[in-house]
């Protein structure tokens, strides 16, 4: 719903300048934004042609969003932070170096991770588990990760299948694979040494990735600068960590009917 009317549609005695996005007008005032935010102090008070204007565009940004943003940010309203406007918010949070409105959205993420634990539900822990990864929310990721390893994976509704799971980073997704193998092996090792996947041993496949091997590898050449070593092992680990997840769920499927006769 468009954010039509709001405390920033008309001009007021605290406003001095205005902020035009899609066209349309927030009345606001330079300094309360320059406080909140290091971008707005530079661009009103720094050697910028915006210091003079009195209306300032905004380009590529949505007029609602922008609303959500001041209401969140202006002392007189602090609008919380909720699952419905955190998509919106990280963002300009991130653009406009807006520290405490970051640092709101990862301890909302934090609490809600454990006010729901039992009713989150798949999409919502991948969605989070994303937004930590991009913000580099490290403890909130710590929370995901924590969850994520005892959910099904390979199924239809399972992780694999998720909007945003995909998306995660390599360093991430290696995270993943390597607490969810290190649960699986304990519990199916006679199944993972007796068996042969096309990529070779399923249990040579899980160590490779529990050991860190790729990491290792990575660091050693890390050091001498080799970025692009760096991120291709660890593609590559990421890879080996999907075919292992996939190649277990299918030996494991092609098992159950011979477990279902020995309980007879």
């Amino acid at each position: 719903m468009e954010k039509s009317m709001n405390m920033f549609s008309e001009a007021c005695l605290t406003s001095d300048v205005a902020l035009v996005v899609e066209g349309k007008k927030l009345h606001v005032n330079k300094t309360v934004l320059s406080i909140a935010s290091p971008v707005f102090e530079k661009m009103f008070f720094g050697e910028f042609k915006e210091k003079t204007l009195l209306e300032v565009p905004l380009p590529e940004k949505t007029y609602d969003d922008m609303v959500e943003l001041l209401l969140c940010i202006y002392p007189s309203t602090t609008h919380p932070i909720t699952a419905d406007n955190i998509d919106a918010l990280l963002p300009l949070a991130e653009e406009y170096l807006l520290t405490s409105l970051k640092q709101r959205c990862r301890t909302f993420v934090t609490t809600y991770l454990k006010l729901n634990v039992k009713t989150l539900s798949k999409s919502q822990l991948v969605h989070f588990m994303h937004l930590a990864d991009k913000y580099d929310f490290d403890d909130v990721l710590e929370d995901c990760l924590t969850q994520a390893v005892y959910i099904e994976y390979s199924d239809v509704n399972g992780l694999q299948n998720q909007e945003g799971f995909q998306d995660l980073c390599d360093k991430t997704a290696v995270q993943f694979f390597k607490r969810r193998l290190v649960l699986v092996e304990g519990l199916v090792r006679p199944v993972l040494e007796s068996s042969t996947t096309a990529s070779g041993n399923l249990q040579e496949d899980f160590q490779t990735i529990i050991s860190g091997k790729c990491n290792e590898f990575s660091h050693r050449h890390a050091r001498h600068e080799c970025r692009e070593c760096k991120a291709v092992c660890c593609g590559r680990c990421r890879k080996l960590g999907t075919e292992a997840m996939e190649d277990l769920a299918h030996v494991i499927k092609n098992m159950l009917p011979a477990f279902k006769e020995s309980e007879k």
